[in-house]
């Protein structure tokens, strides 16, 4: 009931929902109250599965979620992938309009210049250990280095499910002494994080089966591209709109630890092409990729669509 009385008492004039859940609630009331009202969309959110009793609930909401996004102003992806989905939900195209997420370059930023001595490298991911975000196959690429003679070392920061069975994997591959799990770091931490290493990597796949592991966009590989570090990242979902590939990183094959490692292995072996990667990526956040411009992309979409 709270919703209605904002709408009729501060006269609003649109509604933007950023999880579709809560469109539930404006289309519930559109009948009564005709304020028009937009939706982002990231990607696994509007994607039916059983695995889990929440997925279970939202699949029984199928119906009414498809009427929400239907009677909605407009649709806004976070990446073409997702706009993808929403059009294969039969949503007309000139109603959605991708809206990626930003970065704040002012927060994320290089401290000093890419590190071009022959000291050991540092790579870097920071994300949920979850199954799909590929620290599997980027330990399994450091054992193929390894072999090679690069023994880079590798900053795992996040924490999940699968935190056990990757130490054990790095245990088995005899990667203990290159891999540091950091467990969870505080938000005010990361920019500092970020800015201590060398190479940023998250090879995220699709899992067969789990329509609730997708990387709709990837936010952590563009405050890699922020603080000025080169990014190999996994070719899969939205990534593609979080990485130009060859100009601030390298999109690889993410079921390939062999193409991960060849990825690595050129960032490793040429300093300046990956100064190169890391200059264009910071340039392409400061210019193209704020939250500034996000919201200015939004605004221009809301009133066209109004």
């Amino acid at each position: 009931m709270y919703l209605p009385w904002l709408l009729w008492h501060y006269q609003i004039d649109a509604v933007l929902h950023t999880v579709w859940p809560t469109a539930l609630i404006s289309h519930l009331w559109h009948y009564l109250l005709p304020v028009p009202y937009f939706v982002t969309v990231h990607a696994s959110e509007i994607l039916d599965d059983r695995v889990t009793w929440r997925r279970r609930i939202k699949g029984y909401l199928k119906p009414w979620r498809q009427a929400a996004l239907e009677k909605a102003n407009g649709i806004f992806p976070v990446s073409g992938y997702s706009a993808g989905l929403v059009m294969d939900l039969g949503i007309e195209e000139n109603r959605i309009q991708v809206i990626t997420n930003g970065v704040d370059p002012a927060r994320f930023k290089p401290v000093t210049a890419y590190k071009s001595g022959d000291g050991q490298k540092t790579l870097l991911t920071v994300a949920r250990l979850d199954l799909h975000k590929g620290h599997d196959r980027v330990l399994e690429a450091l054992a193929i280095l390894k072999e090679e003679g690069f023994r880079p070392h590798y900053n795992i920061v996040g924490e999940g499910e699968e935190e056990t069975r990757l130490r054990i994997l790095a245990n088995n591959l005899g990667l203990e002494r290159q891999v540091t799990f950091t467990g969870f770091i505080p938000d005010s931490q990361l920019p500092d994080i970020y800015a201590a290493c060398d190479i940023f990597i998250m090879a995220s796949r699709q899992i067969p089966g789990r329509l609730d592991l997708v990387e709709g966009f990837g936010i952590s590989l563009l405050e890699a591209s922020a603080s000025g570090l080169p990014v190999v990242a996994g070719r899969s979902g939205g990534v593609a709109d979080a990485v130009i590939d060859g100009e601030t990183g390298v999109l690889v094959d993410p079921d390939d630890p062999q193409n991960i490692a060849h990825a690595l292995k050129l960032l490793l072996r040429d300093n300046e092409f990956a100064r190169q990667l890391g200059e264009k990526g910071r340039h392409w956040s400061e210019t193209q990729m704020t939250w500034e411009r996000a919201a200015e992309r939004l605004l221009n979409a809301i009133e066209r669509l109004m």
